[in-house]
Parts: structure tokens; C-alpha cells; sequence
């Protein structure tokens, strides 16, 4: 299969790419700047998957992700929307910087999704391809119960993709043929999380969880091949839930 991968040069997305490339198929990498980790995945795996740096914030990369994408790919197979910042911003920042940090969040984690998923929605249309398209946005326990005050931007984004998510699965799927989940983790051990971790503590990031670990990404990419190879399809708009216990709904 083609799969689309936002944000896979560490953390959630490079292991996603590990497995999905360990699993015969052919990816396009998206990165912002640090492309080293992937160049040297593609070293070791023989496929033709190929790397786009693009910064998802502004609508101009997101056409050129899409664009070289469709040259390469047509349309692919699955999109996995993983890419995702959380700007710490206190409330009591200026408002003119807390709305900047506030609009790159969202611009990052929430417009890029819908841009992407509704570029490739309009080529299926334009090209009249029939053939089943996944998307899978990578959203947050933060949707659900919130997160603390200086993410507040954060919190909003990935309850917003849910909405995306349910809103694809309702719009696009019998007439387009799409299929759309969202994963919603917990805190993931990541360089993203560690950044909070530093700041407010360990034991923050540990509350509530049932199990004797943070999650690693490792325990959500075995999940996201289930959905890419199409054996979740009839859990289209639905959320999955990875949060070692920490929040339960």
C-alpha cells in the first residue's frame, strides 16, 4: 500500500514508518527540517518511499506535500495525520504572542489534517478514483479531559480533529469511499512529551495510569497497521483509545 505519514521523523511517526516499511509499503515521509533519521530508515529498507520536508503551518508547503505526494503516490492508499506541536503558552503571555502561539498549534495540528484530507478527497472526485481511502488523525486524551493551562491551544486542536475525524467518516464514506479513525494516546514517550515531562514533572505524566509504564510508541503503531491494512474499516469515525488507563470513557 501508499501511505502518507505526517511528522515521521521521530517519535509516534518514525516508529510508524518503522513497522509499516517492515511491512512492505511504500511511504512518503513528511518532515519539517530534521530529514537524518529517515534518510537513514530509507538506507536500510529498499522500497520506493521518498522523503518531503514541508512546514505544515503554512498553506503553501501543505500544496507542495500534497502536490509531490500525488505525483509519486496518485492517490494514497492511507494518510496518517501525526504531525503535531504543543506550544506551552501561559495564560498570562500579551495576547498578540499567546494568539500566535495559539494559531500555529492549530494551524499545525488541526488546519494541515483538513487540508490534506480534503485535497486528496477532491483528487479521488476529480480523477474518479474509486478505490478506498483511510485516514487516521492522531489526536489526544487532552480531547476528552482537557490538559493544563498552558496548553490549552493543544487541548483545542485534538478536540477538534475528533470532530474532523467523525465528520470525514459521516460526509465522505459511501459517496467517497473514505474510511477516517482517530488514536487518541495518552502521554507517549517521545521528545514532544519529554519537553512537558521536564517541566512539570514525571509524576504528572504517570498520574492515573493502570500499567507500570509510559507508553511508547511502540504500543500504538502495531494498532495504526491494523487500520492502514483495512481490518478496522467498520470503526470508520470512531476514536481508539491508548492511555495505559490513565482516562477512561
Amino acid at each position: 500500500m501508499k501511505v502518507l505519514i505526517t511528522g515521521a521523523s521521530r517519535g509516534i511517526g518514525l516508529q510508524i514508518a518503522k513497522d509499516l516499511l517492515e511491512r512492505g509499503h511504500d511511504l512518503a515521509l513528511h518532515c519539517n527540517k530534521n530529514s537524518s533519521a529517515l534518510k537513514l530508515l530509507l538506507k536500510k529498507n529498499k522500497s520506493d518511499s521518498f522523503i518531503i520536508q514541508a512546514n505544515l503551518s503554512k498553506i503553501t508547503h501543505i500544496k507542495k506535500l500534497v502536490n509531490e505526494t500525488y505525483n509519486k503516490f496518485n492517490i494514497p492508499d492511507c494518510i496518517i495525520n501525526n504531525a503535531g506541536i504543543a506550544q506551552s503558552a501561559d495564560i498570562s503571555l500579551e495576547i498578540d504572542k499567546w494568539n500566535n502561539l495559539f494559531e500555529e498549534t492549530m494551524h499545525v495540528n488541526l488546519r494541515a489534517p483538513a487540508l490534506i484530507s480534503k485535497e486528496f478527497i477532491c483528487l479521488k472526485r476529480k480523477k474518479n478514483i474509486n478505490s478506498r481511502l483511510r485516514i487516521i488523525n492522531i489526536s489526544s486524551r487532552a480531547a476528552f479531559r482537557g490538559e493544563q493551562a498552558d496548553y490549552i491551544s493543544y487541548a483545542c486542536s485534538k478536540g477538534a480533529l475528533l470532530s474532523l475525524t467523525k465528520t470525514i467518516s459521516k460526509s465522505f464514506g459511501k459517496i467517497d469511499n473514505v474510511i477516517a479513525i482517530s488514536i487518541a494516546p495518552g502521554f507517549v514517550r517521545t521528545e514532544m512529551a519529554q519537553k512537558f515531562i521536564d517541566k512539570h514533572g514525571e509524576e504528572i505524566a504517570t498520574e492515573g495510569i493502570t500499567l507500570d509504564r509510559l507508553t511508547e510508541p511502540t504500543d500504538l503503531s502495531p494498532v495504526i497497521s491494523l487500520i492502514t491494512e483495512g481490518k478496522l474499516d467498520h470503526a470508520s469515525g470512531s476514536t481508539i483509545d491508548i492511555n495505559a488507563g490513565s482516562y477512561l470513557r
